[in-house]
């Protein structure tokens, strides 16, 4: 039996999953919450298909899973949950242990990869471990979302008021613009101009607060149609400042949701084009870094190569913070927003950016995402 302290403050309920078709381990479990079963809503199965279904249908806190099952081991329960839920704790229950597999389920995100035959006191606590840990995750998402809620208020209140003072600059501008001299002509250009500019910021900031506050369907994608889909959205201004773009073939599909997919390739070819260098004869080229078949990966790696302005050293680490620049790009249009937004899509789906960059040679962003299912 849980002890009743170990959760006295918690506000949420837990959903688990516990898939197995060993009784020692189903009874240690059963015993273990005996007497809370109104904090909890467990799911129990032998089935490893049936599991499968619960997890699309379902997002699940904790998962606890025996790795070797018939048709579905535990590695392939392990990488359904976390692209489901990519926060949600699994421990990995086994006869048959090695250190290769404990590193691999570590890999995979793998909260513990626990050895057959366990007693009920250890399994006990590390289920505690890895619930106390998804409380905190739980806790710290709330407050993230507070703050977002926050941001996205103000931007929107914000927005109004900037609006209602767009109307009054155009107003006099139409009805006085003739009875200024050119020193109050020229203040109300900039007037107007800082006007466009922070609206531009605004619109920004409601864009990257949304990111997570929406419902988001997961599916299989073809990268390579994402790609030419926006690429054609670049058409015109890849042509004006005759910028190559090479594409490397049979780019492989992933799970992931399809607006998030076209606002990473979207922001990344858009900074790529921004940037370009006027000096020399500029590529994007996109592509995959190694075997996109990988079985020991969890995740495809990509890249966005450009040989741009390129980044300066000390500001490698601050480019993917909101409304972050680097100085020397500071004359250049944009508000550092759209570095920001990958960063937070991907994150969304427990994927990850990184960027390389040798001023005036070559930058290179990486990226993850999660091969199709």
């Amino acid at each position: 039996m849980i002890p009743e302290n170990n959760f006295n403050n918690r506000k949420n309920i837990f959903n688990i999953l516990v898939i197995d078709d060993d009784e020692l381990v189903m009874e240690s479990f059963e015993r273990i919450f005996s007497g809370n079963e109104n904090g909890f809503i467990i799911d129990k199965t032998t089935d490893s298909k049936y599991a499968c279904e619960l997890i699309e249908k379902k997002e699940y806190d904790l998962v606890l899973t025996d790795v070797v099952m018939p048709e579905i081991d535990g590695f392939q329960i392990l990488k359904k949950v976390k692209m489901r839920t990519p926060e949600a704790e699994v421990v990995l229950i086994t006869a048959y242990s090695s250190t290769s597999s404990m590193r691999d389920a570590m890999f995979l995100g793998a909260a513990y990869y626990l050895t057959k035959p366990i007693n009920p006191s250890e399994l006990k606590y590390y289920i505690l471990k890895a619930l106390s840990r998804r409380q905190a995750v739980i806790e710290r998402n709330k407050k993230i979302d507070e703050l977002e809620r926050l941001s996205y208020t103000l931007a929107h209140d914000f927005k109004s008021s900037l609006l209602s003072i767009k109307g009054f600059t155009q107003i006099l501008s139409q009805d006085y613009f003739d009875k200024l001299d050119s020193d109050g002509q020229f203040l109300l250009y900039r007037i107007d101009s800082n006007i466009s500019a922070m609206g531009s910021m605004i619109e920004g900031l409601l864009e990257y607060t949304r990111i997570g506050r929406i419902d988001i369907t997961l599916e299989n994608i073809n990268t390579g149609e994402m790609v030419k889909e926006v690429t054609d959205n670049f058409a015109s201004q890849l042509k004006e400042k005759n910028i190559s773009l090479i594409v490397e073939n049979e780019l492989p599909r992933v799970y992931f949701y399809r607006d998030g997919l076209s606002k990473i390739f979207s922001n990344l070819i858009d900074n790529s084009i921004k940037y370009a260098r006027k000096d020399a004869d500029s590529y994007i080229k996109i592509g995959i870094v190694g075997d996109k078949d990988a079985a020991d990966d969890k995740y495809i790696h990509f890249f966005i190569e450009d040989n741009g302005i390129g980044i300066s050293p000390e500001n490698l680490s601050l480019i993917f913070e909101i409304f972050q620049r680097d100085e020397k790009i500071k004359k250049e249009p944009g508000h550092g927003v759209g570095l920001a937004i990958v960063k937070k899509v991907l994150a969304s789906a427990d994927c990850s950016i990184s960027v390389e960059s040798n001023p005036g040679e070559k930058t290179t962003f990486y990226f993850t995402l999660n091969p199709e299912i």
